[in-house]
């Protein structure tokens, strides 16, 4: 009953997830964290991982395209 470990990968990066967010209203929150907070006016904080070339989990894009109000195929089909 622990936490399991190595979720699996999609296929968007956190760099182009953060162009898109960006593009899309979202500012980076300034601080030292160990992710990178995006707030939005209107829509729910956003994490994403420090390094940009890393591949986000589908657990992380299910978080963010609620945040957004979108289904997770949605938001991979807007991001690429």
């Amino acid at each position: 009953m622990g936490k399991e470990k190595g979720f699996a990968l999609s296929s968007i990066r956190a760099r182009d997830m953060r162009r898109f967010l960006e593009h899309h209203g979202y500012r980076v929150v300034p601080g030292q964290h160990k992710h990178v907070k995006l707030r939005h006016e209107h829509h729910a904080e956003v994490l994403l991982p420090l390094r940009p070339g890393d591949n986000l989990s589908h657990v992380a894009l299910k978080q963010i395209a609620a945040a957004m109000g979108l289904t997770p195929d949605d938001l991979v089909r807007e991001v690429k």
